[in-house]
């Protein structure tokens, strides 16, 4: 809810405040690890400070989707965010399978002390950022409030379908969490639910990358929107037809190929769409209502998983997808988008 204060702050100022913070606040949680420390107390006093990490955190993607317009030309959006889309979703999985590896070989202190450096590094980078962006001027934030982001949203019928989308599309990602665990269980054991994992990442990281760039050569960014639901709901359910683990895997990728290309599409609209002094407003607005369905649907299909079976949450999930695309056809403003061919 910090899209006001962004908005009217030096924003590759704020990059390296977020990173130097996240790395103050670690450093309690290495001495509260390091030092013996009633448990109750060190629980407590860990899970609190993880909040607050991943809250000021969380204040970062919303200053990067927002700066990214001053770095890159209009038209090297999408581009842009293929790389960024590639680089999380790489890094998540390449980060999770080397932080199992680094706590077998080293204590938890250690990945602690990794982890502050590689904040250090990151600052060092945003420190190299240069924007043209000019500095907002005073006056120019006397309407705003912390509720003017989710103002703009109500107003606009094409940002408000997507905060539905996004909200309710993290509601079943939040329960797919939970569903993974149940599929890789039936089919194959914990190696099995690894490799689905997996199988999610590389999906999401091809979708990004080579699919992404092949299709926006030949299809108007507005129409991936749908393009990619679909193709990701069509996938999903016949994914459901057959019996063999290796079809199940193919088809599955497939569907999270659609997935990646998805998450391309979305941002450069936005960031072309929103004009500059509203950006960090939308985009704060947006994470706060999107992000908080993901742990209520981890939680309300958890509650569930015992009563319905993954197979008919999947259905379910494809045909959301499916639904959705219809919302993104509907729309004109976003269906017509064209992404701009010449430089601005």
């Amino acid at each position: 809810m910090l899209g006001d204060f962004i908005e009217r702050h030096n924003k590759q100022k704020l990059l390296i405040y977020v990173e130097v913070i996240q790395g103050i606040l670690l450093i309690p949680i290495i001495l509260l690890v390091a030092l013996k420390v009633n448990i109750t107390i060190k629980a407590i006093s860990i899970c609190i400070l993880a909040f607050m990490i991943s809250t000021v955190g969380m204040n970062s993607y919303v200053i990067q989707d927002t700066i990214m317009p001053d770095l890159v030309p209009q038209n090297k959006l999408s581009k842009a965010s293929m790389y960024m889309s590639f680089a999380y979703n790489t890094m998540d999985y390449i980060g999770n399978a080397l932080g199992g590896v680094l706590l077998k070989a080293f204590s938890v202190l250690y990945i602690l002390v990794i982890d502050i450096v590689s904040f250090l590094i990151s600052t060092l980078f945003f420190m190299r950022v240069k924007s043209d962006a000019k500095e907002p001027e005073e006056g120019d934030d006397e309407q705003s409030s912390i509720f003017s982001g989710m103002q703009l949203i109500w107003e606009r019928k094409d940002l408000l379908v997507i905060t539905v989308f996004g909200g309710l599309g993290n509601f079943f990602f939040g329960g797919l969490a939970v569903y993974d665990v149940l599929i890789g269980k039936e089919l194959g054991g914990s190696g099995f639910y690894g490799i689905i994992l997996a199988i999610e990442s590389i999906g999401v990281a091809i979708g990004s990358t080579l699919v992404a760039n092949l299709f926006l050569k030949f299809v108007n960014l507005g129409k991936l929107f749908s393009v990619s639901n679909i193709g990701m709901g069509i996938f999903l359910i016949i994914s459901l037809m057959f019996k063999s683990n290796l079809l199940f895997l193919s088809l599955w990728m497939l569907a999270f190929i659609f997935q990646g290309l998805n998450r391309v599409v979305i941002t450069p609209y936005l960031q072309v769409s929103i004009g500059s002094g509203q950006r960090a407003k939308f985009f704060s607005s947006f994470n706060t209502l999107t992000v908080a369905t993901f742990p209520i649907g981890s939680l309300f299909f958890g509650a569930l998983s015992t009563r319905i079976d993954w197979r008919i949450f999947v259905f379910g999930f494809a045909l959301f997808m499916l639904l959705s695309s219809l919302l993104f056809i509907l729309n004109r403003k976003i269906y017509e988008f064209k992404e701009s061919k010449k430089e601005d």
